[in-house]
């Protein structure tokens, strides 16, 4: 009896050792955490107290310095980090226009650029090029320089941008990667099935394929089909560019024949034409300053000398960016979640339509979607907008406005796409992930008390009963046809065409032009020049242009990265306990979701 005694007391004392251990540990961490915002918040008033982000002058023989390794979000990156750097980082727009004023900017005598594995996406990328060919039509120069285009191979895209440079230059024994597009779309059922993790999830219809990489072992040959349309799409889109500026007397299909000797190294690409020079690129830039006269000025430090407010009137710009969610944006540093919540979106468009000095709106969309509520009200606030305040609105699609992202732009007066902007995925999907199996395997058992047959009708414990499953289908049901109404109605196609075109299926700009699913194939500067036309401006009025969202505050800055320093202490302490199921609450997420399936394109 005395040793069950001692063993009991043993067994309690472990257990205190293990709460003090553990409350030692997150209190620890926690002033950790309090002491490291401590110090970016003296790094931050050092630097405002220093000029920190101030803008540097810009000489009178300049060349315009371009990173396109650089991921040049949508949104402009704002917050204490970049406060503690040389300030915002400008945006994708920001850079556009950046180039399209370089153009008639008489100190700036060229363009240089690097590339070698890019972050910018296929349309990102489109945009880039006519910025730059118009910059050249200018009568400027725009020099490129490598270290290599891609890693071995996937460098397709990044010298499909390289080639509207006048020259490339390559460092001596890299490589240009040109092997063609490559989609990996990982199939993880039996993997699942192993743990005793089941995907539970219905679609409308059978192209939408979201979660066909949890539900299935294998492709099925309507995804299959589908990639591959996809892949060539984009492959002969992008030979056909290469073609056109560094060999305008071949065929594209010539040219791809090259793929299958790539990698190729500088001196092969020299002798195929594909590149102009091999040299290290210190030399390359001293060559540049020889044929110039001129110093580097970063993109970055010549964005922020320019500013759009020219006249008091103007233009505003809207950017949504990322997965769209209920509730409020998220852009942390710290958990790198990039979300658009329409709470945030909502209060945006009523600060634009308060402002009486905004003459027309662009709303450039880059998400692949997400919630159908979240969407549909934005989209609803953008119809109400343009009709209250009697003003255009302009939609201009960059990498991705597909599904919720689809829907928010058919709130749009017309609809500017690239040709490689991926859109369309008019469809639904809703379900959840059943952990049942997995907790019988590791001896885990369930107490469930429902007051209602759907009581627990989203639990992730079990599987749907007979019930549930008819009524959850019945709401991907209504939630479908509503989606499907808006579109005929927005797009003027008859509901029995647009079957043709919806069920989930997946577009690249081109071709979603061609359906009357978008207006115009243009990037962002087309989609503004439009909107400063339909405004009333004249071809030579200066205007301003108010983007959204705006600078945050001192204090927003602060809430995000607390938010974020949250977000990381809690995973720190749920990977001590052995409790790290943050992929379990993401997939719990996946409700009424119309998110395309990642896949790597290169």
């Amino acid at each position: 009896m005395e040793s069950k005694v001692k063993i009991m007391l043993h067994k309690i004392n472990l257990k205190r050792r293990l709460a003090i251990k553990i409350l030692l540990k997150s209190v620890t961490y926690a002033f950790a955490l309090f002491g490291l915002l401590f110090i970016l918040l003296l790094f931050v008033l050092s630097g405002m107290l220093m000029g920190n982000g101030a803008t540097v002058s810009i000489p009178q023989n300049a060349v315009l310095a371009l990173d396109m390794d650089e991921p040049y979000a949508e949104i402009r990156r704002d917050n204490l980090l970049t406060d503690m750097g040389s300030g915002m980082i400008p945006s994708f727009a920001d850079v556009l226009v950046s180039i399209n004023l370089a153009a008639h900017d008489n100190r700036i005598k060229a363009l240089s650029a690097r590339i070698g594995n890019s972050g910018l996406g296929l349309a990102q990328m489109q945009e880039l090029r006519e910025a730059i060919e118009y910059f050249r039509a200018q009568g400027k120069k725009a020099y490129l320089y490598s270290t290599g285009f891609g890693s071995f191979g996937g460098g397709t895209s990044e010298f499909y941008l390289a080639s509207v440079f006048d020259e490339i230059t390559m460092m001596p024994n890299s490589e240009v990667g040109i092997t063609g597009v490559s989609i990996e779309v990982p199939f993880v059922r039996e993997v699942l099935d192993n743990l005793g993790i089941l995907p539970e999830f219905y679609t409308r219809y059978e192209y939408k394929n979201a979660m066909t990489s949890f539900t299935d072992k294998l492709p099925p040959k309507i995804f299959s089909d589908e990639m591959k349309n996809l892949a060539f799409t984009l492959n002969e889109k992008m030979a056909d560019g290469i073609v056109t500026k560094r060999f305008p007397q071949k065929k594209a299909t010539d040219f791809m024949n090259i793929y299958d000797q790539a990698p190729l190294s500088a001196e092969d690409a020299r002798q195929h034409g594909l590149i102009d020079e091999i040299s290290y690129e210190s030399d390359w830039k001293e060559k540049i300053k020889k044929n110039t006269s001129g110093e580097f000025i970063s993109i970055n430090d010549y964005a922020a000398n320019w500013s759009f407010r020219k006249n008091s009137k103007g233009i505003a710009l809207l950017v949504i960016e990322g997965a769209i969610s209920e509730g409020t944006s998220m852009d942390n540093p710290v958990s790198s979640e990039a979300v658009v919540g329409s709470d945030t979106v909502l209060a945006q468009i009523e600060d634009i339509a308060k402002n009486k000095n905004i003459k027309a709106v662009v709303v450039r969309v880059n998400s692949p979607g997400g919630s159908y509520i979240a969407s549909n009200e934005i989209r609803h606030a953008l119809v109400k907008l343009k009709k209250e305040r009697n003003i255009p609105l302009i939609v201009s699609m960059g990498n991705y406005a597909a599904s919720g992202g689809y829907f928010v732009a058919l709130a749009g007066d017309k609809i500017f796409a690239d040709e490689m902007s991926i859109t369309g995925s008019i469809g639904v999907l809703g379900g959840k992930i059943v952990l049942a199996e997995l907790w019988k395997k590791i001896g885990v058992n369930w107490l469930f008390i429902d007051t209602g047959e759907t009581a627990g009708v989203m639990s992730m414990n079990r599987r749907f009963n007979a019930r549930q499953k008819e009524l959850f289908n019945k709401s991907l049901d209504r939630v479908y046809a509503d989606f499907v109404q808006k579109v005929s109605e927005a797009r003027q196609i008859s509901v029995d065409e647009l079957d043709k075109l919806a069920r989930g299926r997946v577009w690249v700009g081109m071709e979603a032009q061609k359906k009357n699913l978008v207006d115009v194939v243009g990037g962002l500067t087309a989609a503004m020049a439009e909107a400063k036309k339909l405004a009333g401006f004249s071809e030579t009025e200066a205007f301003s242009i108010m983007f959204y969202p705006k600078q945050k505050t001192l204090q927003e800055k602060i809430s995000e990265l607390t938010g974020g320093m949250q977000v990381v202490s809690a995973k720190y302490i749920q990977t001590e306990l052995g409790l790290d199921i943050s992929d379990f609450y993401m997939l719990k997420r996946l409700q009424y979701d119309a998110v395309l399936m990642p896949f790597i394109v290169k």
